[in-house]
């Protein structure tokens, strides 16, 4: 059984749908939007009673370890194209509440076409939605900052999360695996820790990346980056492991091992970072993080390049270390204002396999950091200011980086655009025949969500010029309110993380659908629905949005246009979906819409929240 009446709505895109000049006159299309896990329904917020001149209002309070309902959502597609699991932070499960508060929940979903209009959305599975951990954490975090993956050929999905058992010391990642019907093949196992430290972070919806997958043997070898900030060693780490399966075709069990780890951030607060592989040579990786001790970090951004083909064994292996170098740091400006480069993110260039016709990683990144100015704890508690989006393109090899494209600053082209838990993930644009590469950015609210969040886009032409590509909507997103009023030391602590991937598009050519590629997005947020009861809490959706096409058949004339049929039309396997506004309501009144109502649920939503919609740094 499916979610079929749950909802399922169409996103109105901000710019919907953004036609990209010089891309190939293709769209980025409106999204269809579905619920992956709803929110609590026993499970609510503390609030506390404001009065207002509209009349009394209920305004979320500041609770430590109350939990968000939903948050840091992840997922993974399986090898056939349609098929994911689904996993988020969840208090409660088809009305029955977590055990000790919340745990990491498992849901299954599947892509699916209107047989109708052709459109392509998630279906999840909400009946058979499970717990997938039972632990009992300090502070209750019992499955933090999960991320998801697909090994094993693309049969087994696992779920990597952060864990402190009561009573103990440090808090390690875990790891579990599971196949499409969502048993579990690897029981929780521990994959990384460090004495004394707690382990570990990594760039917002970053899972690592697969160096290699040994059919004959069933083991996947993995790299990853774990931020193990403590009273310990206090380093940001590469870390390669191995996952091996009992079959490569169907299996029943798998095993985790590491192989080994090297310290590239000696000074870890807020690393935040990533490591990937290119296809063409796996035999590296390039890692990139925010180095200092400092809340916020001080010590720039940086790039690593690290042997993965050396007989490598055990902790801190500094022989694998390639080359090393910082990107960017302190600025003392002429206005007397200092910047530090922080939240350093990277995403690999996208090219086709002419072999396989699949999308891989290239050697070239798109290498992105913010020159941010401002302490961590003034202005009401989280202060400071992102006064550059910087963007370069870097070619990388076993002996050093170059750059294609200097760091150049977009945020005058890329107004709007926070710098805190910003979204990312490598994208396709435009055509088949000429596809353009860039990424996706996510920029989600500081205030609950309720309006869909915005992904904007972002090309790279042949002249390695960037390019804004346009915004538009998906689902809701809380970057940062219930889980910092909800969570660990709150007013202080707390974010919230979104993941996208792009996948080819399974329906291609299908019912009229000329969507080749669909961005999918996990987040985490309020609707407009539930936007004005502070008491509910958050909401875990699926978006599913076509941002490249295959070429339209002119007919004659002017000639085609170049779009595809899009998404967004709110389907699934209900065959009467709703539409937002199509029910006779207001689309401003609810999740689809770009008007967040008339001016006095304006109001009450800022009393509800008591913030001001400023976009402020978040660690």
């Amino acid at each position: 059984m499916t979610n079929k009446k749950l909802l399922m709505f169409a996103v109105a895109g901000l710019l919907a749908p953004a036609a990209y000049e010089g891309v190939a006159n293709a769209e980025v299309h409106n999204a269809a939007v579905t619920i992956a896990v709803p929110a609590p329904k026993t499970d609510t917020a503390p609030t506390n009673t404001v009065q207002t001149p509209d009349g009394p209002v209920q305004r979320l309070r500041r609770t430590d370890q109350e939990q968000s309902g939903n948050e840091m959502t992840a997922f993974s597609m399986f090898g056939n194209g349609t098929d994911g699991l689904y996993f988020s932070m969840s208090t409660e499960l088809n009305g029955v509440r977590a055990p000790n508060k919340m745990q990491l929940s498992l849901t299954k979903f599947n892509l699916a076409q209107d047989p109708t209009t052709g459109a392509v959305s998630a279906i999840a599975d909400t009946v058979t939605a499970r717990f997938a951990t039972n632990n009992n954490g300090d502070e209750t975090r019992n499955a933090n900052a999960p991320t998801a993956m697909t090994i094993n050929g693309g049969n087994v999905v696992c779920a990597k999360y952060n864990y402190q058992a009561n009573n103990t010391n440090d808090t390690i990642r875990y790891v579990q695996c599971f196949d499409a019907a969502g048993k579990t093949l690897l029981p929780q196992t521990k994959a990384f820790a460090k004495n004394n430290d707690d382990c570990s972070m990594h760039q917002d919806g970053e899972p690592g990346a697969i160096v290699s997958f040994d059919k004959a043997t069933a083991t996947t070898k993995l790299v990853d980056w774990a931020g193990c900030n403590g009273n310990g060693t206090d380093d940001g780490w590469l870390f390669v492991s191995a996952i091996k399966c009992n079959s490569a075709d169907a299996p029943t069990s798998c095993t985790f091992t590491n192989t080994f780890d090297v310290s590239l951030a000696a000074r870890e607060e807020r690393s935040r970072g990533a490591c990937t592989t290119s296809a063409a040579d796996p035999s590296f990786a390039v890692c990139s993080w925010t180095e200092g001790n400092n809340q916020p970090q001080r010590d720039g951004v940086w790039l690593a390049g690290v042997d993965l083909s050396s007989n490598a064994k055990g902790a801190n292996q500094q022989q694998t270390i390639l080359w090393k170098k910082q990107i960017a740091g302190r600025i003392d400006n002429a206005n007397g204002i200092r910047t530090y480069a922080q939240r350093a993110v990277q995403e690999r260039i996208m090219v086709m396999d002419p072999a396989t016709k699949a999308l891989v990683p290239s050697d070239k990144i798109i290498y992105r950091y913010g020159d941010a100015s401002g302490n961590n704890n003034t202005n009401q508690g989280k202060g400071g200011t992102y006064r550059s989006q910087m963007l370069s393109v870097i070619q990388t090899s076993r002996t050093g980086m170059t750059y294609v494209a200097k760091p150049v600053d977009m945020q005058t082209k890329l107004i709007g655009l926070g710098g805190t838990h910003l979204g990312t993930t490598a994208a396709m644009f435009g055509t088949t025949d000429k596809l353009v590469p860039g990424l996706v950015f996510l920029n989600g609210s500081h205030t609950g969500g309720g309006p869909g969040a915005q992904i904007r886009s972002v090309g790279l032409d042949a002249t390695n010029q960037f390019s804004d590509l346009g915004m538009q909507q998906v689902a809701s997103q809380d970057r940062h309110l219930y889980s910092n009023y909800l969570g660990n030391n709150p007013g202080n602590q707390g974010r919230n993380h979104s993941q996208m991937t792009m996948v080819a598009n399974p329906f291609a050519g299908k019912i009229g659908n000329t969507d080749a590629y669909l961005l999918v997005t996990a987040t985490s947020g309020k609707t407009m629905a539930d936007v004005g009861t502070a008491a509910i809490k958050l909401t875990a959706f699926l978006s599913v949005t076509g941002i490249a096409q295959t070429p339209a058949t002119a007919t004659g004339g002017t000639g085609g246009t170049g779009t595809g049929t899009g998404t967004g039309t709110g389907t699934g396997t209900d065959p009467s979906p709703t539409a937002a506004g199509d029910d006779g309501t207001d689309p401003g009144t609810t999740l689809g819409g770009c008007s967040a109502g008339g001016s006095s649920g304006g109001l009450a939503t800022f009393l509800l929240i008591g913030l001001a919609a400023f976009i402020r740094r978040r660690r």
